[in-house]
């Protein structure tokens, strides 16, 4: 069996079963990726949602849902070239201004995220986050205060995957009657929401058990080993 090394279930693997059956920890707190501060929610984000880049098995970033990027001779400028044909489990397309949409929301005081200061390198950190996508949404710019050397890693992080703006923004709790956000993780809290990762979650039994399934969406599902994960929640 192999695990990549953010623990990705995708490439997981047992000879004559494509199901995956463990026990995970106890009831996750948060699936929102932007609001996750948990190990076995970075587990969930990570199954079910991704980045501009990942890891391979070799434990190595990789492209994910972007090609590549070029990068400013100063270092303070990166452009992410996005994946063509990239689809959120719904059909809906994923292109950059789901990438801008969502780091400028994991970043608002409204959403509250704990790991909000993870963009602090990026200018206009955090009412003006410096983050763009172009016109036809191809192309992702992020202009940042001083050169990182990590920042492919923080790219792979699951506070910086994508979520899908309607499913946000629609879900019931999420803003009160005067329209001020009271839940923005409201959209989370049960089985079905829409995502974009090598798994969908199908199933969801509170303090019990959850189901993923594989998502023929995903950009690289022909390579995903696994079409079903089952989940056992204990906090014993």
């Amino acid at each position: 069996m192999l695990f990549r090394s953010t623990k990705f279930f995708d490439k997981a693997s047992k000879e004559g079963t494509t199901t995956l059956k463990l026990q995970l920890a106890s009831e996750p707190d948060k699936l929102d990726p932007a609001l996750n501060s948990s190990v076995d929610g970075a587990i969930l984000a990570a199954a079910s949602f991704g980045g501009l880049y990942t890891y391979n098995e070799a434990g190595e970033l990789a492209p994910n849902f972007a090609t590549g990027y070029e990068m400013s001779e100063d270092g303070l400028s990166y452009v992410f070239t996005m994946r063509e044909g990239l689809k959120w489990s719904n059909g809906d397309p994923i292109t950059a201004k789901d990438f801008e949409y969502s780091w400028k929301r994991a970043v608002a005081a409204e959403t509250a995220a704990d790991y909000s200061y993870m963009f602090d390198s990026i200018k206009g950190y955090p009412d003006a986050l410096d983050v763009s996508a172009s016109e036809d949404g191809t192309t992702f710019t992020v202009n940042l205060k001083a050169p990182v050397a990590y920042f492919l890693d923080l790219a792979a992080f699951p506070t910086f995957f994508a979520v899908h703006q309607p499913t946000v923004e629609n879900a019931a709790g999420f803003k009160d009657e005067a329209g001020a956000v009271v839940n923005p993780g409201a959209w989370a809290l049960e089985a079905g929401f829409v995502s974009s990762g090598a798994f969908t979650l199908a199933e969801w039994k509170h303090e019990e058990s959850m189901v993923y399934v594989k998502n023929p969406n995903y950009w690289d599902a022909e390579n995903v080993k696994l079409e079903r994960l089952e989940l056992m929640l204990s906090a014993d």
